[in-house]
């Protein structure tokens, strides 16, 4: 048989392309291991201090019962009070975030420019650390749950805005279309188009943000920022374990309450008259 030049060409094509991704994967997995290898070098894993450390935990979880429940009056509130900072700064968030989101969103933002801006706003607040806000806020403002407020705020309007920004470019383009070609303008074509599509998954990840900022501001007590987080410091600064497990039970118990309500709330507001549920797509905090 003669061989066909055109095949043969074609098929030291597929060859050397076969032999370039197989380098290309072999250099990817070469430097994941060796920046695996100098993040453990960092951590400075050491097993055998774990062997040693293990009795002195489980001596802890000993130390824990039976739990101390003279001040659970006290920590209640507390939680409630982180509770009630993870709500108003959700909110206060949540306003904050939608005019931002629509500006971070390609098939709103008015300008390429504008979209950079409101792109760089967010990830720098959803890039610093709620409790690096509570220094800060702590610092201005002083003590207490306003500071706490003011922190779950300024960070999660970076969260809440990249979770708007990408449920609002999964819009549907066609009713947004078809109200163009009305003569709509795209103030008219934002408030009766996209908005009530997009209202749902909207909703759904404030819920869901509500959730994170109550896990979040358990810890925002520690430095300063009010909430449950400050008994539980001073449980640990005294070593009282017997009401740590108090304080611990009552987060515990607060978060699964708050991702059940959460849970259920955004499954009432996505599901559609079918009875099937559709999850919104967005990147979580």
């Amino acid at each position: 048989m003669v061989p066909n030049p055109i095949i043969e060409t074609t098929l030291r094509e597929n060859d050397a392309r076969e032999v370039r991704t197989r380098i290309r994967y072999c250099l990817v997995a070469l430097a994941l291991s060796v920046l695996i290898a100098i993040a453990w070098s960092f951590c400075k894993i050491d097993f055998n201090k774990l062997a040693v450390g293990t009795p002195i935990l489980f001596s802890f979880v000993y130390q824990m019962f039976p739990p101390d429940l003279s001040d659970l009056g006290k920590v209640v509130k507390g939680a409630g009070e982180t509770l009630s900072m993870a709500t108003i700064g959700t909110i206060f968030a949540t306003l904050i975030a939608f005019p931002l989101a629509l500006l971070a969103a390609r098939n709103t933002t008015p300008s390429l420019g504008v979209y950079r801006i409101a792109r760089t706003i967010l990830n720098i607040s959803r890039s610093t650390e709620t409790l690096v806000f509570a220094l800060v806020f702590v610092a201005a403002v002083g003590f207490g749950p306003f500071a706490g407020v003011l922190a779950i705020t300024f960070h999660m309007i970076g969260a809440i805005g990249k979770v708007f920004a990408e449920t609002i470019e999964t819009v549907d383009k066609g009713p947004l279309d078809a109200l163009a070609l009305t003569g709509a303008g795209k103030l008219k074509i934002i408030r009766y188009g996209l908005i009530p599509d997009a209202m749902p998954g909207l909703i759904a990840g404030a819920l869901y943000m509500w959730e994170f900022s109550v896990r979040t501001s358990t810890v925002l007590g520690i430095v300063g920022a009010g909430g449950i987080g400050q008994i539980l410091k001073d449980t640990v600064d005294l070593l009282n374990f017997n009401k740590m497990i108090t304080v611990l039970a009552v987060i515990l118990l607060m978060v699964a309450v708050i991702d059940f309500i959460s849970d259920k709330l955004r499954h009432m507001i996505l599901e559609p008259t079918d009875g099937s549920i559709k999850e919104p797509q967005f990147i979580q905090a």
